[in-house]
């Protein structure tokens, strides 16, 4: 088997040699060559540059090779020949099939494959589109076929402007849908360990996340030697690559294979990170539940939730449990429970739509559901309720539930408490609070049990001071004693609550444009209506039958008129081809600093590039975020450090789901916004995440750090 092995090996270099130094190449092989190569043009977009295919069809029982052939072959190569001041990215392959061959295993293709190349111009430009006037193009193409002997091939082929059709963009579809994914948190890497057993050993990936059980193969790309490729196994969630050599690699690249995509691996051995796609997010579960119980707490204080935070106060005011006696003390502590019980349950239902979103492949991270204009549009509206109830409009009781119908409004019953849980629980999720982006970068690419175990720690968090202050109502008497003060307080509330309303109202119109923000005034016209009509007719004494009526009804019309209403909004979601990341544009903001739009193309040039990129992840419904925007950023100092040459300024968009955004964000071990990252000289294991409430002085320090 070694000598048969061997004199295919050197066959195929001979006849490689041979073929490519001849000059009797066409004669050697005829025209009767296995494979037939065309070229066209995918797209030509300001974003993203020229891409363009090559599509090569092979005969039965041939094939062709990847970029790693495996233990011989030799891949297949396009270069491109293009006018100056354009360059062309590496090659981007689709993943291979494995296949053998006289006892060599290699790796590459059978029947067709198409390979992209992306050209773009040699400086960062704001208009990356390829001009008509430099084609055709030319390009290239080597190969190596191969059947029971092997055929080298080339050709030089002409690109043309119009050498695209529906037929090509379908097939070019079909093979950008195979080429692996880098930063996905669908698969994560949990370990790389090197196992020796007597004298052999083997290197073991473990995975988890989505798509872990669903492992079919694995192709390595490096190192080059040291694995016995023909010995990879997969068991479950797990791969095993058997070495070759005696000591085991630092460092393992590849690709791995699942029933519904490809991931790129890159990662160390026996490093014990969790790395989905090249990033790093480490951590102890232990460690990692007590930072995400301490974010919890921290949420009370965010910006988010300042408007819920007055109507807490009031609550814990108006209940005085000191001068009402032990009835008073008790129901105070039920109601403390319950609205536990709604905060808790609020993150139970936001976990169950981690699960059920991940399962299904999508990109996702804390706040997610703030990404959709149709969330917005009906937080919108509950909001807006609670402003008009504020303002005496009308009572937010229950008719099952004894007492007043407007103890809801002052928080003394029980679905008061709930309902007020539930709503600090919706208005705190926009933000990550210090210490919670940590724990949640490590709960997002953990099984289903770990991450609705987290957001249960997080809940419990941003309950815990509530619950205690309620169960120990002495340290009550810092706060003032009910008067005429809580009604003009609770009105004040209301205006905070309309300003809630207003903040909304500007992301959707970010999102979903003048449409959308006509549909929510329409909306809140209804809500207003509907409310004052339940006011008058529930108010003094209406018996129960009356009320179930009036309330059914309204519920019934607002409904309605709200599912009218979202059909004439998107959803908010940037991806594909037609998603505008260009990431070219730069533009100052209010406060002089320059900034250019995230893109995965324009993020790649400035790391080869080596420049210094200062990375912010910000969204328009991330109140924090805009805060340190105005404070922090736009400090004339910050300002000055990120004009520097060899600075580059990048802010990435969070407002509307964006999947390259999502899956960056996850590579650097975090889920949420607000997010900063220093990258120094365009190095990327150098990376420093920075915390999410930083400061002048911390900023300025760490970007002089990274010029050094």
């Amino acid at each position: 088997m070694p000598l048969q092995r061997f004199t295919l090996l050197l066959s195929c270099i001979a006849i490689c040699l041979l073929a490519w130094s001849s000059p009797l190449h066409a004669g050697l092989f005829g025209d009767d060559q296995p494979v037939e190569v065309e070229a066209f043009l995918v797209g030509n977009s300001s974003g993203e540059g020229l891409l363009a295919a090559v599509h090569l069809k092979i005969e039965e029982g041939w094939h062709v090779y990847w970029k790693n052939p495996g233990e011989a072959g030799m891949p297949v190569e396009i270069v491109w020949k293009l006018p100056e001041g354009f360059r062309s990215l590496p090659v981007e392959y689709p993943f291979p099939e494995r296949f053998e061959s006289g006892g060599i295993t290699g790796f590459g293709y059978r029947d067709e494959v198409v390979l992209f190349s992306r050209i773009v111009p040699e400086k960062p430009s704001d208009n990356r589109i390829f001009p008509r006037s430099g084609f055709p193009l030319k390009a290239e193409v080597s190969w190596l076929s191969c059947k029971e002997v092997c055929i080298p091939g080339s050709v030089s082929l002409d690109l043309e402007a119009d050498s695209s059709s529906q037929a090509n963009k379908d097939l070019a579809a079909k093979f950008l849908g195979r080429i692996p994914l880098q930063g996905d948190a669908s698969l994560v890497v949990e370990r790389i360990a090197a196992v020796r057993e007597g004298g052999s050993g083997f290197l073991e990936i473990d995975f988890s996340g989505s798509d872990a059980r669903n492992v079919k193969d694995f192709f390595p790309l490096y190192p080059e030697k040291g694995i016995d490729i023909k010995g990879i196994t997969v068991q479950g969630r797990s791969v095993q690559l058997p070495l070759s050599a005696e000591e085991a690699p630092e460092r393992l690249k590849g690709v791995v294979v699942t029933e519904h995509s490809a991931y790129v691996v890159d990662a160390g051995v026996d490093s014990g990170e969790a790395v989905p796609a090249s990033s790093a997010v480490s951590g102890s579960l232990p460690v990692m539940l007590g930072l995400a119980f301490l974010g919890g707490i921290l949420l009370n204080v965010m910006p988010c939730v300042l408007p819920v935070i007055g109507l807490k106060v009031f609550s814990l005011v108006g209940s005085d449990p000191l001068a009402s006696g032990g009835h008073s003390r008790k129901t105070g502590r039920v109601h403390s429970l319950v609205f536990a019980a709604g905060v808790l349950l609020s993150f139970w239902v936001l976990a169950a739509f981690v699960w059920g979103l991940q399962g299904m492949g999508q990109q996702i991270g804390w706040g997610f559901q703030f990404q959709s204009p149709v969330f917005v549009m009906f937080i919108a509206a509950i909001v807006f309720a609670f402003s008009l109830n504020l303002f005496g409009l009308f009572e937010l009781g229950a008719p099952v539930v004894s007492g007043k119908i407007g103890s809801v409004a002052l928080h003394h019953d029980v679905l008061g408490s709930f309902v007020s849980g539930v709503l600090a629980t919706t208005l705190a999720t926009p933000c990550t609070a210090p210490f919670l982006g940590t724990a949640l970068g490590f709960a997002f690419v953990q099984p289903v049990w770990v991450v609705f175990l987290f957001f249960t720690v997080i809940a419990v968090g941003m309950a815990a001071p509530y619950v205690i202050l309620a169960w120990h109502p002495a340290w009550l008497k810092l706060l003032p004693k009910p008067g005429h003060w809580m009604f003009v307080f609770k009105q004040l509330m209301g205006f905070i609550l309309v300003a809630v309303v207003v903040w909304l109202a500007a992301i959707l119109n970010a999102q979903a444009g003048s449409d959308g923000m006509f549909s929510l005034l329409l909306l809140l016209f209804v809500v207003a209506f509907c409310l004052w009509v339940v006011g008058s007719l529930t108010a003094h004494g209406a018996s129960l039958r009356k009320q179930l009526v009036v309330w059914a009804a309204a519920l019934v019309f607002m409904t309605g008129a709200f599912l009218i209403l979202i059909s004439d909004i998107g959803s908010g979601a940037k991806q594909g081809p037609e998603a505008d990341r260009s990431g070219l544009s730069a533009a100052g903001d209010n406060n002089g600093a320059l900034w250019q739009e995230f893109s995965p193309l324009l993020f790649e040039e400035l790391l080869e590039k080596k420049k210094t990129v200062f990375l912010e992840f910000t969204a328009d419904w991330c109140i924090t975020c805009k805060v340190l925007e105005a404070s922090v950023l736009g400090n004339n100092d910050v300002v000055e450090a990120l004009h520097r040459p060899d600075v580059a300024a990048v802010r990435a968009d969070w407002t509307s789901r964006d999947d390259a955004v999502t899956a960056l964000m996850q590579r650097f071990g975090r889920s949420g916004v607000p997010l900063f990252v220093l990258i120094p000289h365009g190095e990327l294991d150098r990376a420093v995440v920075l915390p999410e409430v930083v400061t002048v002085d911390m900023l300025l320090r760490e970007l002089e750090r990274a010029r050094e």
